[in-house]
C-alpha cells in the first residue's frame, strides 16, 4: 500500500499501524505526501488506526463537509505544483543535455566528466573495447569476465565485473559516440509523477568514441540473438555436441540440459534432449534424454579412430596444426598489443612524474605506473603460456606424421581442442530414439 521509498515514512506508518503514536505533526500537508492518491491513502489510514494529523496549513476540521472539500483542493494544489516542478525540470534537463552536457549523475565506466562534457578515461578505455571485441569474437560472458579479471581490470568498487554490470555496458550507446537522454521505452527522469510528452534526445557529435559504430551494432546484435534463443537451463560452455547434435526420429536439434537428483547427495545430471519429446513441446517425438557424458564419449572414441585414419599424410597434419593454433595466435597477437598499450600507457604517467613538481600527483602517477606495470607482466605471462601451447601442438604434429595413433585422451585433453576438432571433422550428428545408434556425418 506504501510504496515510496521513503524510510523514516515507512517507520511512521509501522508505529501507526501497532497503535504506538497518538499523533502525527507535519509543517505542511506536502510533507506528508505531495500525491493526491498517496496523501488521502495515508490520511485516511492514520484515521482508521485513531492517530490524528496535524498539519501547519491544513484546515481547522475536515471532519465537515467543507473542511474535507478545503483539503482536497490543498491536496490536488500540492500534487499540481509537484508536478509542474518536475515537467520544468525534466525540460530544463533535455535543454542541457542537448549541448552535449551531463545533467548529473556518475559518468559509465570507461567515460569521465570535465566541465559537464564526456571525455574517455584511458585508464579504464582498454576494458570496454576488451569487452566488445571479446564479445564480437563470439566469447561468453564468463570468458570475457575471466580475462578482464586475469588483465587486472576491475569495477571502480575494485570487484570484479558481474554479468549484469558487463551487460549494462555492453548496451551502452555512449561507447560509440551517442548521447542519449530521456531515452523513449526507457525509464523516465522523475517518474513518480505524470509528466507531459517530452522527446527523446540523441546526438551522435558531443562524444569521442570508444568503440566504432559498426562493432557496437555487431555486438548488440550479437546480444539480441542470444537473448532471443530458447536455451533452458542449459549451459552450451558444458555441452561438446551443441549445435552439431539432432534427432534422427524428427530431425530436430538437441540441447543440453541438466538436472539434480533429489536426496542427500544432490548430483547433477546432465542430458541432451529433444524439445519435442516434452510435453510443452507437443510431446510428438518418442525420442527420450540421452547422458551427455555417455553419448560425448561415444563420440569422441568415433572421432579418435577417424582422426588417426585420416592423419598419415602431412598436409592432413599441417591442417590439423592451422586450425588448433589459430585461436591460439589470434589471442597472442591480442595480448601482445595489450602490452604494447600499456607500455605507452606506462611511458605517459613516468613522464607525468617526472614533469610534475606535486609531490602527491608525483606518488600517484608513480603508483598508476607500477599498477600497469604489474598488469603488463601477468600479460607477459600469459603469452608465455600461450607459445608452450603453440610449440606443444607442433609436436603433436610430429608424432601424427609419424604415424602414430592418438588415444582418446590425448586427442581431446581439454574441451577447447574437442570442440576444434569436432567442428573441423564434424557437419552433424544424428542419434535414434533408443540413444544406440550414433550417427557422424563427416564434413567433406
Amino acid at each position: 500500500m506504501f510504496s515510496e521509498n521513503r524510510t523514516e515514512y515507512l517507520k511512521m506508518i509501522a508505529s501507526a499501524e501497532r497503535m504506538e503514536i497518538d499523533v502525527v505533526v507535519v509543517m505542511k500537508l506536502d510533507r506528508l505526501a505531495r500525491d493526491l492518491a498517496d496523501a488521502a491513502t495515508a490520511i485516511k489510514f492514520l484515521k482508521s488506526n485513531r492517530c490524528t494529523l496535524l498539519a501547519g496549513d491544513d484546515v481547522n476540521n475536515a471532519d465537515t463537509a467543507e473542511g474535507e472539500f478545503m483539503r482536497s483542493i490543498l491536496l490536488a494544489q500540492n500534487q499540481f505544483h509537484a508536478r509542474r516542478v518536475a515537467s520544468d525540470v525534466i525540460k530544463t534537463d533535455c535543454n542541457i543535455a542537448k549541448q552535449g552536457k551531463t545533467v548529473g549523475g556518475v559518468a559509465p565506466y570507461g567515460l569521465k566528466t570535465v566541465d559537464r562534457h564526456y571525455y574517455i578515461d584511458e585508464s579504464e578505455a582498454p576494458a570496454i573495447r576488451l569487452m566488445f571485441q571479446g564479445i564480437a569474437d563470439g566469447k561468453s560472458y564468463q570468458s570475457v569476465i575471466k580475462e578482464l579479471t586475469e588483465s587486472g581490470y576491475r569495477t571502480r568498487n575494485g570487484e570484479m565485473f558481474s554479468y549484469s554490470s558487463l551487460n549494462a555496458l555492453l548496451r551502452n550507446e555512449k561507447y560509440c559516440g551517442t548521447y542519449i537522454y530521456n531515452r523513449e521505452g526507457g525509464k523516465k527522469k522523475k517518474d513518480r509523477v505524470l509528466l507531459e510528452h517530452v522527446d527523446e534526445v540523441r546526438i551522435d557529435e558531443h562524444i569521442e568514441p570508444i568503440i566504432d559504430k559498426a562493432l557496437f551494432d555487431r555486438v548488440q546484435s550479437i546480444l539480441d540473438k542470444r537473448k532471443n534463443e530458447c536455451r533452458p537451463h542449459m549451459d552450451a560452455s558444458n555441452y561438446l555436441l551443441t549445435g552439431k547434435l539432432f534427432c534422427k526420429e524428427c530431425g530436430g536439434p538437441m540441447s543440453g540440459v541438466s538436472s539434480t537428483a533429489s536426496g542427500r547427495g544432490k548430483r547433477k545430471y546432465r542430458n541432451y534432449c529433444c524439445p519435442k519429446h516434452h510435453k510443452r513441446y507437443g510431446g510428438t517425438c518418442l525420442t527420450k534424454n540421452i547422458n551427455a557424458d555417455y553419448l560425448e564419449s561415444a563420440v569422441k572414441f568415433i572421432l579418435t579412430e577417424s582422426v588417426n585414419g585420416y592423419l598419415q599424410d602431412t598436409s592432413a597434419a599441417e591442417q590439423i596444426l592451422s586450425c588448433l593454433n589459430a585461436p591460439l595466435h589470434k589471442e597472442r597477437a591480442e595480448l601482445s598489443r595489450r602490452v604494447f598499450d600499456l607500455d605507452g600507457q606506462i611511458d605517459k604517467f613516468l613522464s607525468r612524474a617526472a614533469s610534475t613538481p606535486n609531490a602527491i600527483l608525483t606518488q600517484r602517477y608513480e603508483d598508476k605506473a607500477s599498477e600497469y606495470a604489474k598488469t603488463q607482466e601477468k600479460l607477459k605471462e600469459k603469452i608465455a603460456e600461450i607459445d608452450s601451447q603453440i610449440a606443444a601442438t607442433k609436436a603433436m604434429t610430429s608424432d601424427m606424421v609419424g604415424g602414430k595413433p592418438f588415444t582418446v585422451e590425448e586427442l581431446f585433453a581439454s574441451d577447447e581442442d574437442a570442440r576444434l576438432l569436432i567442428d573441423l571433422f564434424v557437419e552433424r550428428i544424428e542419434i535414434d530414439e533408443t540413444g544406440d545408434e550414433i550417427q557422424i556425418i563427416f564434413r567433406q
